[in-house]
């Protein structure tokens, strides 16, 4: 098969873990199960933005500009439009919408999965075995993701199936990467260290800013709901450990 061939079939593989989520479908969302996923969810974002993606970023740099402005105009952007989509419901009290953190997960996640499948065709650019081995990696590093960003999507007000169309789709974005790395090849990956840095901003601002606040409004001092934000913080790092070249 062709390097291309090869990337489209790996990408395909990598964003079909989005459909982890189907095992929602068969069990009842309580609000209890929502906070735990919440608390998960932060933790794998931060964990994913501090301990994989600025390090890579890093390592990957090919230039002399400062990469972390990607991140502060992320976080940037990420607050105006915050502003705009919480003055559009408003009016609504019904909360039949989806937040706002619903929507920011699908951004985030759709650029993340997009550089997977930018990294994940380069490496078959230069081997197959190297390109089998990045899909490996990157798909042990997306599963806990996937489930995470699913919980968020449910408790964002998401229906199931929307939750898990929507996360598929955007797992699909891998595949768009691999078309991009071969059409312009060079070109996305000397920039490579900006777009890691703008979707760690992304994490770390749906973490911080949508997360995290309502897990302490909804929980108060329960101290269970922290547990899961620290087993994905140790579940990212031990992955981060054991498979350092995760991207």
């Amino acid at each position: 098969m062709s390097p291309l061939a090869l990337s489209l079939l790996a990408t395909f593989l990598v964003s079909a873990i989005s459909l982890v989520g189907v095992v929602f479908l068969l069990t009842e969302w309580s609000e209890r199960r929502a906070m735990l996923f919440i608390s998960f969810a932060a933790g794998v974002l931060l964990a994913t933005a501090f301990l994989d993606m600025f390090p890579e970023a890093v390592e990957r740099r090919q230039d002399n500009g400062n990469f972390f402005i990607a991140s502060l105009a992320a976080i940037s952007g990420f607050f105006l439009l915050e502003r705009f989509l919480s003055g559009f419901h408003s009016h609504d009290d019904s909360h039949s919408h989806a937040s706002p953190s619903g929507y920011f997960v699908l951004l985030g996640s759709t650029v993340h999965n997009f550089i997977d499948g930018v990294v994940i065709a380069a490496n078959f650019l230069v081997s197959a075995a190297l390109g089998f081995t990045t899909t490996l990696a990157v798909a042990a590093h997306e599963i806990p993701h996937e489930a995470a960003d699913f919980g968020v999507l449910l408790n964002a007000r998401f229906s199931r199936r929307q939750a898990l169309l929507l996360n598929f789709l955007s797992g699909l974005a891998a595949m768009l990467g691999a078309l991009w790395c071969f059409w312009f090849e060079g070109l996305v990956e000397h920039r490579l260290s900006w777009f890691l840095a703008a979707t760690a901003g992304m994490f770390i601002y749906i973490a911080a800013s949508d997360l995290l606040p309502e897990l302490h409004s909804r929980t108060r001092s329960e101290w269970i709901y922290a547990l899961p934000f620290f087993i994905g913080v140790g579940l990212i790092a031990a992955i981060t450990a054991l498979i350092p070249d995760c991207h």
